[in-house]
């Protein structure tokens, strides 16, 4: 099935015990608020921890949810159960896997709204043969410098910043995080969040010319 050989593809990583391999359930569905998961569908993956993954779920900083010990012969069993309730979509460490925090919607330290500028950039790049050809890219985006959605680490990162009583967002490029972690450089001015898309999408074009 080439869906699920995608999924396992991006959302599984091998375990250090033969047989099994650790499965990302992306919590990054285009119109949810990223990392945002109801009580359904978290007793969903409740059961399928106790049924697939020792009773062991584990949260990622990248706001998804991890079972870290499944079983080969059960991926296909639980990207089935997944992939039914909007739990399986394909694009861990892709641009679409955006780190963000909950802004202006939801937080009263937050310059600018940054669920709604992640939406806008997830329609921008809906095509997953395109993100997959794009590889892995981090972008992350803040609403304020308090830095919740550890925008100066992506690879492309966004804060939101207050310009006289308006939205605006400054953008950030050359972070990454790990071991060899680094800091991203402002590239400009910032930006209206109209215009968000159109620049995440010049940025993703400089990109493909000019990588090597």
């Amino acid at each position: 099935v080439p869906a699920f050989a995608r999924w396992v593809k991006r959302n599984t990583h091998p375990h250090k015990q033969t047989g099994y391999r650790a499965a990302i359930l992306s919590l990054k569905a285009t119109g949810q608020a990223p990392g945002d998961l109801d009580a359904a569908r978290m007793e969903n993956v409740a059961d399928w921890a106790q049924q697939w993954s020792f009773g062991e779920i584990r949260v990622s900083h990248e706001q998804n949810l991890v079972l870290p010990h499944v079983a080969e012969r059960d991926l296909f069993a639980l990207w089935q159960a997944a992939d039914a309730v909007g739990l399986a979509h394909p694009n861990a460490g892709l641009l679409t896997d955006i780190i963000c925090c909950p802004g202006g919607d939801f937080c009263s330290l937050a310059n600018a709204k940054s669920i709604p500028v992640a939406e806008a950039i997830q329609r921008r790049f809906a095509d997953l043969d395109y993100l997959f050809d794009l590889g892995d890219i981090a972008l992350n985006i803040s609403g304020c410098m308090n830095a919740c959605g550890h925008h100066h680490v992506g690879n492309i990162g966004v804060l939101g910043v207050d310009k006289n009583g308006e939205e605006w967002y400054q953008i950030t490029l050359g972070g990454h995080q790990g071991p060899d972690a680094s800091l991203g450089k402002v590239i400009g001015p910032s930006f209206a969040r109209a215009a968000m898309p159109d620049v995440i999408e010049k940025i993703i074009q400089v990109y493909v010319e000019r990588r090597e």
